[in-house]
């Protein structure tokens, strides 16, 4: 996690951790009220609350945990409004769920982490492979034009370096290895 820059406006700062916690509020709101619409107004609403409450953020926190703090009570608070009208489950379910998501989100930083350590452990060419497939979107067929490989070769080494990633974090998180 970076720490705020003093130098960085304020409103960049928020916004950099915001994107960096977007996908996973909105997953989180999903879960919680089951339907896109409505958890993207109350994407939104968190947004505006975030905002509205950053100067009480402290940047040694993790921004997307107190965000989902944020999240979960929106949720909740809309799921209370909704109760006549919306037949739903228990408040002890959704703080339930709620607390599950929680720590699911804190799994995505270590799942993360531990994919970063193990793509630095992959030769340059599979990562420059990775790279131009995924972050830039270039297609295998187009990428096997320019290399020395048949769109299956490609297939078939892009399998092997997802199974090698896959085994990489499966060993870092289950024994806490340091890649």
């Amino acid at each position: 996690m970076r720490y705020m820059d003093n130098k960085e406006p304020k409103s960049a700062q928020f916004f950099r951790y915001y994107n960096g916690a977007q996908k996973r509020l909105y997953a989180y709101l999903l879960m919680m009220v089951h339907n896109h619409s409505d958890a993207e107004d109350l994407l939104q609403e968190t947004a505006s609350a975030l905002w509205e409450q950053y100067e009480q953020f402290d940047p040694g926190r993790n921004f997307a945990a107190w965000a989902i703090g944020i999240a979960r009570n929106k949720a909740i608070d809309f799921l209370r409004q909704k109760r006549t009208t919306r037949p739903m489950f228990s408040d002890s379910f959704y703080e339930k769920m709620s607390t599950l998501a929680e720590e699911e989100s804190q799994n995505v930083d270590r799942r993360l982490l531990a994919l970063r350590t193990c793509i630095k452990q992959l030769s340059a060419d599979n990562q420059r492979l990775l790279r131009l497939r995924f972050e830039e979107g270039i297609p295998i067929k187009k990428l096997s034009q320019n290399s020395p490989y048949s769109p299956q070769a490609l297939y078939k080494k892009i399998s092997r370096i997802y199974s090698s990633l896959y085994n990489c974090i499966h060993r870092i998180l289950l024994h806490g290895e340091q890649a």
